[in-house]
């Protein structure tokens, strides 16, 4: 079995692609989409449905890596690292895939590549001196913030190097978290698309399956192909209410949206018609029995659909509404699990949620 290490390496590849007689892929900067950032983030979507047939192209790849590499990480200590499959050429593919829910094998089997994004948590504590003088180096630190070597030496390293793991690794994952963001909206720009997976059935298993030392932690796995669906995935998903999620100068105190600055964001691309866009059940059906996979949706309890719809939390749409009230007249719905309802119950009261609300009880 080959086994692979992160150590030394940023981002490496388990893929050898097709390359050109030079062993490089020819492109040029007039190859290159060139998406509007705000378009791209209107157009991401996570697909679940992959051209098997479809390779993604080494290039993009590569471009969507620099789009990690990229993203903003303090201290300059760059912590994120990646490794790149191919099942066709990966020895450790059953391996990977005993570690997915089996809801995802049937997604990352059809998908062209895997990303296993990973945190290397010995970035914070070896790389700190060295990450902010190649700030200092770029012109980013400077004496008008108080920067001195001095006081950067005795005062500001020691600290940052004194943290515990437990913190430093919900820092740098978060940076993580940004580095596969732009990651995921670098491929939207190249009409390649993603879902991101968690890897969790088997507690550490992508971590031994690579034999990573354990300061190498597992953020994400990331499917990334070639669409079989339609790329808007059946239009762009239910969100909370802008309002719900923001809050202006206190929390609890509403930041409520200027209209006029959504108009203009649907007008670019940004916001766009909201799930599910007519014929995406049909297309569902279509894709599942090309291979012979079960057809059709699943379905909630008929007074769970009719709660939620009531939510005000919620920014539903006409299109989405209408769903709803057609699964409702069509009947057929299951029926709440009532053993569930004390689980949920005490949860809920754990974290002080309010049961009434989630569990539709006066």
């Amino acid at each position: 079995m080959r086994r692979v290490t992160a150590v030394s390496l940023r981002f490496f590849l388990l893929d050898p692609t097709k390359k050109d007689q030079g062993g490089r892929v020819s492109i040029s900067a007039a190859d290159i989409p060139q998406t509007p950032t705000l378009k791209a983030i209107g157009n991401r979507r996570s697909i679940r449905y992959y051209d098997p047939d479809r390779t993604v192209e080494d290039w993009k790849i590569q471009t969507m890596l620099q789009a990690g590499r990229l993203a903003s990480c303090q201290g300059n200590i760059n912590a994120t690292e990646a490794i790149v499959v191919n099942k066709d050429t990966c020895d450790l593919w059953d391996e990977i895939e005993e570690c997915v829910s089996g809801f995802n094998v049937q997604i990352i089997n059809q998908s062209s590549h895997l990303i296993f994004w990973l945190t290397n948590l010995n970035a914070w504590y070896g790389r700190a001196n060295d990450g902010l003088s190649t700030l200092a180096l770029s012109g980013a630190l400077t004496k008008y913030h108080g920067w001195n070597y001095e006081f950067t030496m005795t005062q500001t390293v020691p600290r940052l190097m004194s943290f515990p793991t437990e913190r430093t690794d919900q820092l740098l994952r978060f940076e993580s978290g940004q580095a596969v963001a732009q990651s995921m909206l670098a491929g939207v720009s190249l009409d390649v698309y993603s879902i991101l997976i968690a890897f969790g059935r088997k507690p550490g298993g992508i971590e031994k399956a690579f034999g990573l030392p354990p300061n190498l932690k597992l953020t994400w796995g990331h499917a990334i192909g070639y669409p079989l669906e339609e790329s808007h995935g059946g239009g762009q998903r239910v969100r909370l209410k802008f309002n719900k999620l923001f809050h202006k100068d206190a929390y609890g105190t509403p930041y409520e949206p200027d209209p006029q600055v959504d108009a203009a964001l649907k007008e670019v691309g940004m916001i766009q018609e909201q799930a599910p866009i007519a014929g995406r059940f049909e297309e569902v059906d279509e894709i599942a029995g090309r291979f012979h996979r079960d057809p059709g949706v699943v379905s909630w309890p008929a007074r769970e659909v009719t709660r939620l719809m009531n939510d005000e939390d919620w920014d539903f749409g006409p299109n989405i509404r209408a769903r709803a009230q057609q699964v409702l007249d069509e009947g057929g719905l299951p029926d709440y699990p009532e053993e569930m309802k004390e689980t949920f119950r005490k949860i809920m009261e754990e974290h002080n949620l309010d049961v009434r609300k989630f569990l539709g009880e006066d």
